[in-house]
C-alpha cells in the first residue's frame, strides 16, 4: 500500500504544473497496471475516511490483488521552516483550508454523533497537551534521556553478523543440486588452469572466474529461504555475462528474476528486503550506472544500519560489473567513490579462488557490500592456488591483501584486473633487469589490513601500485598516503600510484593508451622510483608532465 500523503507543497513548489501528476496524485496510478493499482483519492480531513479507504485497500493486498495507491489530501498550515515567508500562497488560500479545520470538523461529528460531549473534547487537549510538555522535558532532560558517546556511532557503523540463514524455513528449490546442467558442466572443468605439464588448459576447461560467482551464490540458495536475487536480464537469460547460467532452472522466479531497466529501483528495493530481515543480491549490469542509483548506494545502504542505532541490519551484495571496450559510458571504475562512503563494505576480487571466497564471506554477513567484478575476468582460470579453486566452502579472510608473487626488490599493489598487468610488469623487471618484485593484490577496499603491504614494503623499500581507475582521485591514493606515513623509515623512494589517464574512457581500440600497461608501470618505476639501466620510456612519468596534466586538469 503506497499512501501519498499530499499536503500540496514541498518547500515552495507544488503539484500543480511542477509534477508529471498535473496536481493530482491519484492520476500517476492510472498508469502502473490494468486495475490502476486500486488508485483512490482520500479525503485526508477525515479520519473516518482514511480508516474506511485503508481497511478496504489491505482486503485487496492480503487476497493478493495489490498494490494499492492512496492519495490521500491535507494541507500544510505552517511554512517549511521558520524563515518561510510563504509568499507563494496567498492569504485567503490559507484562511479557506482553515475553515475547514480537520481536529474542529472531527469533533462536531463526534458530538453531532452522540459520542462524546464538548467537555470531553476539552478534557482531551488538556491531556494531550500534558503528555506533549512532559515527553518534550524528558527529550531535553540530560539525566533522563542523555547523549550516546560519541564512540557508539562507530559501534553500529556495521553489525558484523555472521548469519548462515535470515529464516528457518526450507528453500524453495526447483531441483536437485547435482541435477543441474550448469553444476554438472562446471564438476567436468578442471579447478587449476594448468595441466602437469605447466601448460595452461584450454579456456573452455578451465574452472572460470564466473562459475565461481555461481557456486557461491548457489551455496547460500540452497541454504537461506529468504535470498533472493535479481536485476537485468537474469531469468532464462543467465545474467549479461553468464555467472547466472543455470540458476532459472534450479530457483522459483520468486527468488530469482528479473527487474526493469532502474537501478534506483533495483537497489533501493534490495535495501528495503533486506532491512525487513531478507538477504538480497542484486545486480548493476556496468559500474558506470552507480550514478543511476546513486542516493540508494551512498545514502541508504550505507547509513540504515547506524541511523537505527543498530536495530536493523542490512544483509546486502550489490554486484557490480566493471566494463571494458565500451567506451566513455560503460567502462568507467568508479571504486574510489564507493571507498570514500563510510557504512559500506567493498571488495574488488580478480581471480577465481578469491571471488568464491570473497562472496562467501559477503553472503553470510550482515553488512551492505558492493563486490566489483571486472568483465576483463570472468573467462579466466585460476592461475596462482595450485591445489585449485576448492569445491566446498571457504572465505577469504576479510580485509587481508594476497601475496600473488614474491619479491624483494620492489613491491608492486594491484586492485582489481591490474593485477595481471602489475604481473606482467614483474615479470619483465625480472627478465630484463634482473629484479625480483613482489606483487600483491588488496581484494578488499574496505576494510583493508596494512600487515602484509608494511611487510613487504619494509622488505622491498619501494612500492608502486596499479589501478584501472582514473589516477585522480583514485582510492590507491588514500593507501599510499597510508603506507606512506605508516612505513615511512623503510621507503627508499616515494610511493607511485599508476592508474588510467584522466579522460573519459575512449573506445576499445584506444584502451592500451588510456589503461595502464606493464609499460606503462616500468615507466613510473623508471621516472619517480628506481632508474633501470638503459632503459627508454613509452610513456612520459616525468614530474614536468605530471604539472603539465595537473595544470590542464587531464
Amino acid at each position: 500500500l503506497l499512501n501519498c500523503f499530499d499536503n500540496l507543497y514541498a518547500m515552495g513548489g507544488q503539484p500543480i504544473g511542477e509534477t508529471m501528476g498535473y496536481g493530482i496524485a491519484a492520476r500517476m496510478g492510472a498508469g502502473i497496471n490494468g486495475h490502476s493499482m486500486h488508485t483512490e483519492r482520500v479525503d485526508g480531513f477525515n479520519p473516518l475516511a482514511v480508516a474506511d479507504a485503508t481497511s478496504r485497500k489491505k482486503e485487496l493486498l492480503l487476497k493478493g490483488e495489490g498494490p494499492a495507491f492512496m492519495d490521500t489530501l491535507t494541507y500544510r498550515y505552517s511554512g517549511h521552516s521558520p524563515s518561510d515567508a510563504m509568499t507563494y500562497r496567498s492569504k485567503e488560500e490559507l484562511d479557506a483550508f482553515r475553515a475547514q479545520d480537520p481536529i474542529e470538523a472531527y469533533g462536531a461529528y463526534l458530538i453531532e454523533n452522540k459520542l462524546v460531549t464538548q467537555k470531553d473534547l476539552d478534557g482531551f487537549d488538556l491531556i494531550l497537551e500534558e503528555k506533549m510538555k512532559k515527553t518534550l522535558e524528558i527529550t531535553v532532560d540530560p539525566v533522563l534521556s542523555p547523549m550516546v558517546d560519541a564512540a557508539f556511532i562507530e559501534s553500529v557503523m556495521f553489525s558484523n553478523g555472521n548469519v548462515e540463514k535470515m529464516d528457518d524455513a526450507k528453500p524453495v528449490m526447483l531441483g536437485k543440486l547435482e541435477d543441474n546442467a550448469r553444476v554438472q558442466q562446471i564438476a567436468r572443468r578442471s579447478r587449476y588452469a594448468y595441466d602437469e605439464n605447466g601448460k595452461e588448459l584450454p579456456a573452455a576447461r578451465q574452472y572460470q572466474y564466473r562459475d565461481a560467482v555461481f557456486e557461491a551464490m548457489v551455496h547460500r540458495f540452497a541454504i537461506d529461504p529468504t535470498m533472493i536475487a535479481y536485476g537485468e536480464d537474469h531469468r532464462d537469460w543467465g545474467g549479461a555475462f553468464a555467472c547466472y547460467r543455470g540458476l532459472t532452472e534450479l530457483l522459483p522466479p520468486s527468488r530469482f528474476f528479473n527487474s526493469p531497466i532502474a537501478e534506483s529501483a533495483i537497489v533501493g528495493s534490495g535495501v528495503g528486503y533486506a532491512m525487513a530481515g531478507g538477504r538480497a543480491v542484486v545486480e548493476l549490469m556496468y559500474c558506470d550506472f552507480l550514478g543511476c542509483a546513486g542516493d540508494e548506494v551512498f545514502n541508504q545502504m550505507p547509513k540504515w544500519q547506524a541511523m537505527s542505532a543498530g536495530v536493523l541490519k542490512m544483509p546486502l551484495v550489490l554486484r557490480v560489473s566493471v566494463g571494458n571496450k565500451y567506451g566513455a559510458q560503460h567502462s568507467q571504475e568508479w571504486t574510489s567513490m564507493v571507498a570514500s562512503v563510510p557504512g559500506l563494505k567493498a571488495m574488488y576480487p580478480s581471480t577465481p579462488y578469491d571471488v568464491k571466497g570473497m562472496l562467501n564471506y559477503a553472503l553470510r554477513g550482515t553488512d551492505p557490500v558492493v563486490f566489483f567484478e571486472s568483465q576483463k575476468l570472468y573467462g579466466i582460470g585460476e592461475q596462482f592456488v595450485k591445489e585449485g579453486v576448492p569445491e566446498g566452502y571457504y572465505e577469504i579472510p576479510e580485509g587481508e591483501p594476497a601475496i600473488k608473487r614474491e619479491g624483494d626488490a620492489l613491491t608492486l599493489v594491484a586492485l582489481g584486473p591490474s593485477l595481471y598487468t602489475a604481473l606482467e610488469a614483474a615479470k619483465r623487471l625480472e627478465a630484463e633487469f634482473g629484479l625480483q618484485a613482489e606483487v600483491i593484490d588488496l581484494r578488499w577496499i574496505n576494510p583493508l589490513k596494512y600487515d602484509s603491504l608494511i611487510a613487504s614494503v619494509k622488505k622491498t623499500g619501494r612500492c608502486v601500485m596499479v589501478t584501472d581507475s582514473a589516477e585522480r582521485g583514485s582510492y590507491l591514493h588514500t593507501v599510499a598516503s597510508n603506507l606512506s606515513r605508516l612505513a615511512f623509515e623503510y621507503l627508499d623512494a616515494p610511493v607511485v600510484v599508476v592508474g588510467s589517464r584522466n579522460w573519459i574512457t575512449p573506445p576499445a581500440e584506444m584502451e592500451e593508451y588510456y589503461f595502464a600497461q606493464a609499460s606503462t608501470v616500468l615507466d613510473a618505476i623508471h621516472e619517480q622510483v628506481l632508474p633501470l639501466p638503459s632503459y627508454v620510456p613509452v610513456h612520459n612519468y616525468t614530474d614536468g608532465e605530471f604539472y603539465r596534466t595537473s595544470r590542464e586538469g587531464v
